[in-house]
């Protein structure tokens, strides 16, 4: 099969998209298409440079790609697909290793810092953004978290609650709900989260950490039909804001009432 023709192949891009070189993918599909064969047979077929393809192959055999045999002249052979896919996740692996390590251990107390430093206010739109932000505040809670959820919607909490009451085997939890969204819970597990339900909180959430971050998750149409309904969330780093809800969220706990009828229950 011609370069042109291999470079066509849709696993040519899935190569390269895997960290492979133009050369290295080329001499692999090459292999694949031809079966074991020499570096001059090879170099010949795909148009690598005979002064390159034995680094090339060399590299290829020093990541699991591929194999060489004992035969005078050498000859190269691929490995099978199913195998190289496993060297490609166990190469990802590796490298998502070595980003976490550096993210956590360099750039997140360099973040933290300055979140301490100054106010900071994000709007998020996207579902998978408001699940992934809330994901993120319930762990960077050191201690305890705070809610107060007037609405539900099952499209981001669908999961969440359940994750967040994993979470209180090692942190505490106070919420205070609705009653609506008290029977929209009514089949979570939610043991060791503290709830409290009232029948007038306000139809929006907020949730809180004790590292200084609030999220206000607000809609606007709740009464029309759900398509037509508009959501977003505000995000906020700061630690005098967040100590007001908290202490407001704990009078209320505290109080047991407020005007309202209230009672308190300790997980379901």
């Amino acid at each position: 099969m011609p370069a042109g023709e291999l470079r066509s192949m849709g696993a040519y891009q899935a190569l390269k998209d895997a960290g492979l070189t133009d050369y290295e993918a080329m001499a692999y599909l090459g292999l694949v298409v031809r079966g074991p064969t020499t570096a001059k047979s090879l170099s010949e077929s795909t148009g690598i440079p005979n002064t390159r393809v034995y680094d090339v192959l060399g590299e290829l055999e020093r990541r699991g790609w591929i194999e060489i045999d004992a035969s005078r002249p050498m000859r190269f052979r691929a490995k099978p697909p199913q195998e190289v896919l496993g060297v490609i996740r166990a190469e990802q692996q590796l490298k998502l290793g070595r980003v976490e390590e550096i993210l956590m251990k360099e750039l997140l107390p360099v973040y933290e810092t300055r979140a301490v430093e100054s106010t900071e206010i994000w709007f998020i739109r996207s579902v998978p953004g408001m699940v992934n932000r809330i994901r993120s505040l319930v762990s960077s809670a050191k201690r305890e978290l705070r809610l107060m959820m007037g609405h539900y919607e099952a499209d981001v909490y669908g999961r969440l609650m359940e994750e967040i009451s994993e979470t209180s085997r090692k942190k505490r939890i106070r919420a205070i709900v609705s009653e609506g969204v008290e029977r929209a819970l009514s089949g979570a597990r939610l043991d060791g989260v503290e709830i409290m339900v009232g029948a007038a909180v306000a139809p929006f959430n907020i949730i809180l950490s004790d590292n200084g971050e609030v999220l206000f998750h607000l809609w606007s149409g709740l009464g029309s039909p759900p398509e037509r309904r508009k959501n977003f969330m505000v995000y906020v780093s700061d630690r005098s804001i967040e100590k007001v809800i908290r202490d407001y969220i704990d009078t209320l706990f505290l109080s047991g009432q407020a005007g309202r009828p209230y009672h308190v229950s300790n997980g379901r």
